[in-house]
């Protein structure tokens, strides 16, 4: 009895809180009781001691069972508590860092789960912390979403994902809010770095062709939404606004500035000057223009590039297979029918302006061609449009 007694733990968690460990203990105590009423002789030492050491674990089982009572009160259904502090973590997870561009919807909704896990993360913790030093939870080798019982091991989980809810938060804020600054910052400096070139001179199509139009568009387009993503992340969470309205009216600025230098390198634009004016030459070039094959639609003055008809010369080959033969040694053969065709042709270039369907006219470079040979596709004996480059834009009155 005595070493019953002393194995009883008054301290911490009561084990107590176990049915099945109170259970046992009212049987053994029960034990104690059928065997001290077996010896009425209270006057003998051994008696007396056995019924003082009978008495002193009556209270101290007495004293343990009322502790485990307070506990349990307090605790109330500890599983049942920490299932719903579990329901919590699976119900409001922490959201993954944002990846720009964003809206201001999509942040005022990220804002909204962030704050909704930072503020399970806390309540969380709190609750947990208060259950630790009062619930009872042994260890056992099964896991909550298999049916087990919470253990200890489980509560101290939780406790770690408690803090790591509010942890998180903060760290995926910030790696939303450094890499969205930070790819900002590479695009000012990039468009800090871009059209330098001077807008009247041989560069003027960094700012006229489509191309590059479409590229600096699509670069002040990114980067707008870059700022404005960071603009939106700092209002909603109530942080200094200043890289982004900064960022933004340095954009807005060089976009302006690249409008106005399109709009000097569009009144620069000018047709080349005319390496020859041979009339015939010129005449050739309006019958390509005007083949309806080719669906050149409205144009302008022609400029001759060239001063001469040029003649050229090249060869192509085509092998058709007929025959695979695959050797045992693992050799390959084929056999089959080389064609080789030899193209021979006249041809010169110009350049005029065209009329696009927008109404906008572009310089357009054409290489005219007349092949005397070739392949059985190859148009021969006629003035054709070979390579023909769509330029930059002019205006009619630069004609």
């Amino acid at each position: 009895m005595e070493q019953i007694r002393k194995s009883i733990v008054a301290t911490g968690p009561s084990e107590f809180q176990n049915p099945d460990i109170v259970q046992a203990r009212q049987k053994r105590f029960k034990q104690f009781t059928e065997a001290l009423n077996r010896y009425p002789q209270v006057n003998e030492p051994e008696v007396q001691a056995a019924r003082n050491a009978y008495f002193a674990l009556q209270k101290a089982l007495k004293a343990e069972f009322k502790r485990a009572s307070d506990q349990r009160q307090q605790l109330g259904d500890v599983q049942a508590r920490m299932r719903k502090l579990q329901q919590n973590f699976d119900q409001y997870p922490v959201p993954e860092p944002m990846t720009p561009p964003f809206s201001a919807q999509e942040v005022k909704d990220w804002v909204k789960q962030a704050s909704e896990a930072r503020t399970v993360g806390e309540h969380n913790l709190k609750e947990l912390n208060a259950i630790a030093p009062l619930a009872y939870l042994p260890n056992n080798p099964g896991v909550p979403q298999s049916g087990a019982p919470f253990d200890a091991d489980d509560l101290k989980r939780m406790q770690r994902n408690a803090v790591h809810w509010q942890e998180s938060v903060q760290k995926n804020y910030h790696s939303t809010a450094d890499t969205t600054n930070n790819l900002l910052q590479q695009k000012l400096n990039e468009i800090k770095g871009r059209w330098q070139e001077d807008p009247t001179g041989d560069k003027k199509w960094v700012f006229l062709k489509e191309d590059q139009v479409e590229q600096a568009a699509a670069l002040f387009a990114e980067t707008k939404a870059l700022a404005q993503s960071s603009l939106y992340l700092a209002q909603a969470l109530q942080q200094d606004q200043s890289l982004a309205t900064q960022a933004l009216a340095a954009i807005n600025q060089a976009e302006k500035t690249y409008q106005s230098k399109a709009e000097m390198a569009l009144n620069a634009s000018r047709l080349p000057e005319p390496a020859t004016e041979d009339d015939d030459l010129t005449e050739l070039a309006e019958e390509i223009l005007e083949k309806p094959r080719y669906q050149f639609g409205s144009y302008g003055p022609i400029v001759l590039t060239t001063d001469k008809i040029i003649e050229r010369e090249s060869k192509s080959s085509e092998i058709d297979i007929d025959d695979v033969d695959i050797a045992s040694n693992g050799d390959v053969k084929l056999s089959g029918t080389e064609t080789t065709w030899t193209y021979r042709w006249q041809e010169f270039k110009f350049a005029t302006p065209l009329k696009d369907p927008d109404g906008r006219w572009y310089i357009w470079w054409i290489t005219a061609k007349k092949y005397s040979s070739g392949s059985s596709i190859t148009p021969i004996g006629e003035w054709v449009a070979g390579t023909s480059t769509k330029g930059n834009p002019i205006l009619p009155d630069n004609f």
